[in-house]
């Protein structure tokens, strides 16, 4: 396959429908719907791994206004093909993407107790435990603000 990084457009509709679709598979009521998206698009903070037309996964960057780091906001692979490394080629993406527009950090936040996010952050991208964060409002899950020097 050949994947492309892609950053949609306000306006590419069915680009963020399916992006949000994956978006809400991966984070239920935390889900980021096509009118958040397009507000986010037109940041150019939304970036989809695209190959033939069909998005696989998708992430939402942040760019900090006090210094040189971004928050990873959203991340998620189509969960009908997830384990296939697509997550791995979406995360390289936005590391080289940083690392050229001088992104010096990330930051995400996660629930330590998902086996398969913490293999993925921590195991496989080497991301470290910054702080303990309060609960999920609404999920009642633990929550870590994650950290990755580039």
């Amino acid at each position: 396959m050949a994947f492309l990084l892609v950053r949609p457009q306000a306006t590419d509709y069915e680009r963020l429908e399916k992006i949000s679709e994956i978006d809400c598979q991966a984070f239920g009521v935390d889900g980021i719907s096509v009118f958040n998206l397009a507000q986010f698009a037109r940041s150019g903070s939304v970036f989809a791994l695209e190959d033939n037309g069909k998005i696989f996964a998708e992430a939402v960057m942040l760019k900090n206004f006090d210094d040189a780091g971004a928050n990873i906001f959203g991340f998620a692979v189509d969960e009908s093909i997830t384990s296939r490394g697509y997550g791995s080629v979406l995360m390289n993406f936005l590391l080289e993407f940083a690392r050229r527009v001088g992104i010096s950090y990330f930051e995400l936040t996660m629930n330590p107790e998902d086996v398969r996010a913490t293999s993925f952050y921590m195991k496989r991208f080497g991301f470290v435990k910054k702080a303990d964060l309060a609960m999920h409002p609404q999920k009642n899950q633990k929550r870590w603000l994650m950290h990755l020097e580039l």
